[in-house]
């Protein structure tokens, strides 16, 4: 059993609970107390150096909520070594979507997906009063905290991706938000803030609600058609204004039209990026395909 070892703390590590792109969270028990944790564990290199850099930031700018009534995750402590970076946190029982594939994705009572709801509310009312967008609010993301004790009790986890609301306007990296819950403004390239993080919350109920993804998109057009199904083709104004408006959309050919804009179609998204959407017909009215149930993320 591996121990590693802070300025203040000693943990053992008793497992590995996952992996990801950007390294893994480990079970370990937190010898000070007697409590187990969960440990983020990064590579020590200049890329993952930056992210910890911003999720510090960010994680000290939440360190004066409450964790219980700000349905934030607590966090413990943070320290490195030559080789690693480490995140400790208090250990929660199980997100949002391995629930969901443990009970074969059988849609939520509406009293659970409110009682859900609510708490997440509350945690994004709490970040917008620091002025910080969560910016990859997906079920994953999203941890009950004790099923047994307190059924449905969530707190709402990982900030790796966050940013300070007045820091950003547009997106500066390849993409935010995970694409099934990523808002409007971010697939066009429009400003946006933190009600991006509503966007994906509705879309975190609806899966609750279907058993699957309400948007599962498997490219942005894919997204954007989905979304321009359920919710019409956005206005003019913003198609006007979008910095990527040109790869999903075209200038409608019927001049007395009533948005001058209509959707590619997935024959033409094709052609021009050689990246095959899953539906769509001749442009302006949007095609119809079923929403596969979903896996994994």
């Amino acid at each position: 059993m591996a121990t590693i070892q802070s300025e203040t703390d000693c943990y053992d590590i008793i497992e590995v609970l996952g992996k990801g792109t950007f390294g893994e969270v480990a079970k370990g028990w937190r010898r000070s107390t007697g409590e187990m944790v969960a440990i983020k564990i990064l590579k020590n290199d200049a890329y993952r150096n930056r992210i910890i850099k911003n999720e510090l930031k960010l994680l000290r700018c939440m360190r004066g909520l409450d964790p219980e009534e700000a349905h934030i995750i607590r966090f413990l402590e943070f320290f490195h070594d030559a080789l690693k970076f480490y995140l400790v946190f208090e250990l929660l029982e199980q997100n949002l979507f391995e629930f969901q594939k443990e009970n074969n994705f059988a849609p939520l009572p509406a009293r659970h997906i409110r009682t859900v709801t609510l708490q997440v509310l509350r945690a994004l009312a709490r970040l917008k009063e620091l002025a910080i967008i969560h910016a990859d609010l997906k079920p994953e993301n999203i941890m009950l905290v004790d099923q047994t004790r307190c059924p449905f009790r969530v707190k709402v986890i990982d900030f790796g991706s966050a940013s300070i609301f007045s820091e950003v306007r547009y997106v500066k990296e390849p993409y935010i938000q995970s694409r099934f819950y990523r808002a409007p403004e971010i697939l066009l390239g429009l400003p946006f803030c933190e009600k991006v993080d509503v966007w994906s919350l509705g879309c975190v109920m609806a899966e609750l609600h279907l058993g699957w993804p309400l948007y599962p998109g498997n490219n942005e057009y894919d997204q954007v058609r989905y979304i321009c199904e359920t919710q019409g083709l956005p206005k003019p104004h913003l198609l006007h204004a979008a910095r990527k408006a040109h790869h999903f959309f075209k200038r409608n050919p019927h001049p007395d039209a009533a948005n001058p804009w209509q959707l590619k179609s997935s024959a033409d998204y094709l052609a021009e990026t050689k990246v095959e959407g899953t539906g769509g017909g001749e442009g302006s009215q949007c095609g119809q395909s079923a929403a596969p149930r979903r896996n994994k993320i």
